[in-house]
């Protein structure tokens, strides 16, 4: 049997979330680290991450708009969605991350890890991208 406290403060995120989807403005923070040296990053319910050092990358701002858009769309479902894509398909072939690469060519979509690495990435260059 599930907490009721437990259950009431789910609902209560629930809520939230989708009142906090629907805003149209989304909140941007340009931070100086990222873990696994991502360059960008959304956090459900707070906004979008990016690294200080990528500021004037508009191709990474807007991969990271889409997953925003993803998560408005889907609300907080999209989380366990996406991990279980991540754990099916494996971070590069995940159907969220390539409907956000949007702007990459057909193979940096399927290859993203690899073209990040070598800068043949439009989004961002990163040697050292998820290590």
């Amino acid at each position: 049997m599930i907490n009721k406290n437990l259950a009431y403060g789910l609902l209560g995120i629930f809520i939230y979330s989708l009142y906090v989807r629907k805003k149209e403005k989304v909140n941007v923070y340009y931070v100086n680290r990222l873990p696994r040296n991502y360059n960008g990053l959304i956090i459900p319910l707070v906004g979008v991450f990016i690294k200080e050092s990528e500021r004037e990358n508009k191709a990474l701002l807007d991969h990271e708009l889409i997953h925003w858009n993803q998560y408005q769309r889907e609300g907080l479902i999209m989380l366990p969605k996406y991990i279980l894509n991540n754990l099916k398909n494996g971070y590069d072939k995940n159907s969220y991350e390539v409907e956000a690469r949007f702007n990459e060519s057909e193979y940096c979509k399927y290859n993203y890890t690899e073209c990040i690495r070598s800068g043949a990435s439009n989004t961002a260059y990163n040697p050292n991208f998820r290590m």
